[in-house]
């Protein structure tokens, strides 16, 4: 016997369709309609049918949708998958280095089972954490959302995912989901037609959800059920919420407040930490210190191009270090990937701040190699054509260069560097020192100084410190002068000091 449920407040009526025969639902006083119907718990197909009309529509919480996101649902089983990471147990976030990675660019199969083949490389770099662009998602020009609750078959549908996450932890790995919320479009585009979801108002990607509207009790649980799920049940060991900005509540952070909660005494039971990570082009750390049981981490997605001043200036000293990257690094901002716009000097020098910086750092996949930009294709359309796209994805070839092998080597060393020095992956921002000139930055990190010319010639910088050894350069010819360092041009240094002067 199987239960089926679905959320419709505001249906007068409600059948399920399973193997050819309609069976009817009762509804209860919180909008949900059930009934029990004597069918596999795992591997039937099924749809819905709202009031008198014959068109199917698939499971808004559908576990599996290996037809497309307008074809019959199939009943899904989670405890039949054979997990083999029963010793897990889990990773912090804060101070570790995420990779981010799309599975569709990641290799030229573009599934969870061809990704699994490339792990090793992660593990050589020494990422702490992978984190999935979505997986979920019926992309479309806009990237509309749809199957909140299931991975996208062409990437290896449940049980790919789980193979990858599984694969992830045995060798030391988390994994974070990205979750798209905000990409909803009517019901022509994929989002759920059983339920009132959508609200009137828009955001940049397509309609909010209604979550401060008459049903919003329901639509909220839609959004923490999935939540939990990918936790729980993909034994995921984070998740970020796309543009969080968008999830509108009346009460502002009810959501996030009620998310927070309950992904913490989902960790307790699970007895493994879980990061729930809010990504916000508009907010900066406001939302994460503005109420109680604050989430975790702030971070900006991908291409925010909307980041004024006033954003930067809640991050204190630091909003020094986009002024003096402004000149250099302009480009990089309105680009996908810094490697066509600053020379290997200056990638070097980046590499170097963002893995030494008070954060918690993200590489965008082949960034560690500095890969050539990439369009990753887009799942096939439910008829399985492939859409046009850049290039298909990362061309794993390049590692055999010398140029680029020796770009993955500096960031296997800085990745190193960060666990030999402690105070390197201290994430907090209000712990560095930060001094800087015209064209160089100087960052002390505990007993450490990040130093960083972004001239083409030599440039001396004081340390404001005895310097006592160099512990990494991204250039040879760096010269220590007692309390000061002459760097080549174009360079990065990491140093330990001692007997500071300021």
């Amino acid at each position: 016997m199987t239960r089926f449920s679905v959320w419709a407040p505001e249906a007068s009526r409600l059948r399920v369709r399973v193997a050819g025969a309609d069976h009817p639902m009762a509804l209860d006083a919180t909008g949900w309609w059930r009934t029990n119907v004597d069918c596999s718990a795992h591997g039937t197909d099924y749809v819905y049918l709202l009031g008198d009309s014959e068109e199917p529509l698939p499971d808004p919480r559908s576990r599996w949708q290996p037809h497309g996101v307008h074809g019959p649902s199939r009943t899904y089983d989670h405890a039949l998958f054979p997990w083999t990471d029963a010793g897990w147990a889990g990773r912090e976030l804060p101070g570790g280095v995420v990779y981010r990675l799309r599975v569709g660019a990641f290799t030229s199969d573009g599934t969870f089972d061809a990704a699994i083949a490339r792990l090793d490389h992660l593990t050589d770099l020494g990422v702490d954490m992978v984190e999935l662009h979505p997986v979920n998602v019926e992309r479309g020009a806009a990237h509309h959302s749809a199957c909140w609750y299931t991975p996208h078959p062409s990437y290896g549908g449940p049980d790919g995912l789980k193979r990858f996450v599984d694969a992830c932890h045995a060798r030391g790995i988390g994994v974070i989901l990205d979750l798209a919320y905000d990409h909803l479009q009517p019901a022509e585009a994929g989002a759920p037609r059983l339920g009132p979801y959508l609200a009137e108002v828009a955001n940049t990607w397509g309609h909010t959800l209604a979550l401060d509207g008459a049903h919003g009790a329901g639509i909220r649980s839609f959004i923490t059920d999935s939540v939990l799920m990918w936790l729980r049940d993909y034994h995921a060991d984070g998740v970020r919420l796309d543009a969080a900005h968008t999830l509108i509540d009346r009460d502002a952070l009810r959501l996030l407040e009620e998310l927070t909660a309950k992904v913490e005494a989902l960790s307790t039971r699970l007895r493994r930490p879980l990061a729930l990570i809010a990504g916000s082009e508009r907010v900066g750390a406001r939302l994460i210190t503005g109420f109680d049981g604050a989430l975790p981490d702030l971070w900006q997605p991908d291409g925010a191009q909307g980041l004024d001043k006033s954003y930067h200036a809640e991050f204190g000293s630091l909003e020094q270090l986009f002024a003096i990257l402004r000149n250099g690094f302009a480009t990089v901002i309105a680009t996908d990937r810094p490697t066509a716009a600053l020379s290997p000097g200056l990638l070097r020098v980046g590499a170097t701040l963002l893995l030494t910086a008070p954060s918690t750092p993200v590489l965008q996949m082949g960034e560690e190699w500095a890969a050539r930009p990439h369009g990753e294709p887009a799942p096939p359309d439910w008829s399985g054509a492939r859409a046009p796209a850049l290039n298909d994805g990362l061309d794993w070839s390049e590692l055999d260069k010398p140029e680029h092998r020796d770009m993955f080597e500096l960031h296997r060393r800085l990745v190193a560097l960060r666990r030999q020095q402690p105070e390197l992956a201290e994430p907090m921002l209000r712990r560095a020192d930060v001094w800087h000139g015209g064209s160089f930055l100087a960052i002390r990190r505990g007993c450490c100084v990040v130093v960083a010319n972004l001239r083409r010639t030599p440039q001396r910088v004081n340390l404001h410190g005895t310097a006592r050894s160099v512990l990494l350069a991204t250039e040879p010819g760096l010269v220590l002068v007692h309390d000061a360092a002459d760097l080549p041009g174009e360079s990065a240094a990491v140093i330990a000091c001692c007997r500071w002067d300021r």
